[in-house]
């Protein structure tokens, strides 16, 4: 299993929390942060290879990772262009990596159950996770499923009642993720860098078969402000 944690944004909805660090390393207690408790997570599942995109303060997560988990392989993938881009170009940057395992990508401010994960994991297929006990969200990602149970459309201007709450837990086949590496490419190339790598997959959804995996209410929420850093602290 391949996973690719995406943590080259600047968190700036998270105020003075990441004026000196980047989202991904502030704390959710004094014993761990958001990145160490999705890694300390992964390996209780036996995942070994990881790949970690970069953008602000890059080096410090570097620097974290290397004190708080120096057993394990994890690749940093630097995005210069951080700051006037959006995370379909860090994802871009792995164009050249070869996958022929499955491939789980998250985002870097993703705060899930070890339950969610390990479910999501033993999937056959492509999916993603959705929550069908959560509140349609009006700012955050979206999907919407057709009749025969399929997704296909994800973002933050997705309505309707055939749409349900999205968060960016995918796990991917190798071919899946190949094919939405080439439309990233193909996006990227295009000068389409300000946009989601969703809106790439749209493109190409009607050629996959991408299920939602319900997580039912358990803990997959993302930390966009101190409020979701507040609830989440609370759950845990």
């Amino acid at each position: 299993m391949n996973v690719i944690i995406l943590n080259s944004g600047k968190g700036s909805r998270l105020e003075e929390l990441t004026e000196n660090r980047p989202k991904g390393l502030v704390p959710l207690s004094s014993k761990e942060t958001i990145l160490s408790r999705q890694i300390d997570l992964l390996t209780k599942c036996k995942v070994e290879r990881i790949f970690i995109t970069t953008g602000y303060l890059s080096q410090q997560f570097v620097d974290y990772c290397s004190n708080m988990f120096p057993d394990l392989a994890i690749e940093f993938v630097y995005n210069n262009q951080y700051d006037t881009t959006n995370y379909i170009v860090s994802l871009d940057r792995l164009a050249n990596e070869e996958f022929s395992d499955p491939v789980l990508l998250m985002h870097g401010d993703l705060v899930f159950s070890q339950d969610v994960l390990c479910d999501i994991l033993k999937q056959e297929g492509s999916c993603v996770v959705v929550d069908g006990n959560a509140p349609i969200p009006q700012k955050d990602f979206k999907a919407r499923i057709n009749s025969d149970g399929m997704i296909t459309e994800i973002g933050i201007n997705v309505f309707g009642p055939d749409c349900l709450a999205c968060q960016p837990l995918y796990k991917l086949t190798s071919s899946d993720w190949k094919e939405w590496q080439l439309a990233i490419r193909n996006w990227c190339e295009d000068g389409k860098t300000s946009v989601y790598a969703e809106d790439a997959l749209n493109s190409i959804l009607s050629s996959m078969q991408l299920v939602p995996f319900d997580a039912k209410g358990r803990l997959c929420r993302e930390v966009d402000t101190k409020e979701d850093l507040s609830v989440i602290q609370s759950i845990l």
